[in-house]
């Protein structure tokens, strides 16, 4: 049957003191060596310790700040911030998360929110109108006209009378009817006009994305 771990250990007489007088030889015995001691040896194996805390005030990156343990209104300690920008200057007391490596102590991380924003995801250049100028632009015109009649051709017969000895001439006008104008009236109306030009990148494509920030209360 195998021995379990909490079962008794029993020994004979003769083990019991042979066991005792090597305790006490050794008790005896002078120190040759450095003695027994039970102190951590290996400070990188020191258990690991994350806290709760708060704290007030702006907290720049590779600065130091002392907080407070949350439930534990007395016991402050003394903590470097190496990943944080904390800029807001924060009047009431912020919560936050630090933990222990070693001996020193070092922010975990702040109070974070989601946060819902449109990112643009393409662009295009385009050219747009950077300047205008007015302008009056003709927007009507209407006329008036008189018809006058013109003489247009002239023909010339002419018949001789032998018997009489005489001249018989005969003329035959052709006439044309033209229109004249007499006069024009015009509106106009003022526009605007492009007088200058310019470059720029304009969204084409945008998507929906969360992102995580500071809290700034």
């Amino acid at each position: 049957m195998a021995r379990r771990p909490q079962d008794a250990v029993q020994f004979t007489f003769e083990s019991a003191e042979r066991i005792a007088g090597v305790v006490r030889a050794a008790e005896l015995a002078t120190p040759q060596g450095k003695p027994l001691t039970f102190e951590a040896r290996f400070p990188e194996r020191m258990p690991k310790q994350v806290r709760a805390a708060t704290f007030t005030g702006s907290w720049a990156i590779n600065a130091s700040k002392v907080v407070t343990f949350a439930y534990a209104p007395t016991a402050t300690q003394t903590v470097m911030n190496l990943s944080w920008p904390i800029t807001h200057n924060h009047s009431v007391a912020e919560n936050c998360i630090v933990g222990r490596e070693g001996t020193s102590w070092w922010l975990v991380v702040p109070v974070l929110q989601a946060q819902t924003a449109v990112f643009v995801t393409q662009t295009q250049q385009r050219t747009y109108c950077s300047a205008t100028a007015s302008q009056s632009v003709v927007t009507g015109v209407s006329t008036s006209s008189t018809s006058f009649t013109s003489l247009s051709d002239v023909s010339v017969t002419a018949t001789l009378d032998t018997t009489s000895c005489t001249i018989t001439v005969g003329v035959t006008k052709t006439t044309a009817s033209t229109n004249v104008v007499t006069g024009v009236t015009a509106s106009t109306a003022t526009i605007k006009v492009v007088s200058a030009t310019a470059t720029a990148v304009f969204i084409q494509t945008t998507a929906t994305a969360t992102y995580i920030r500071l809290r700034v209360p």
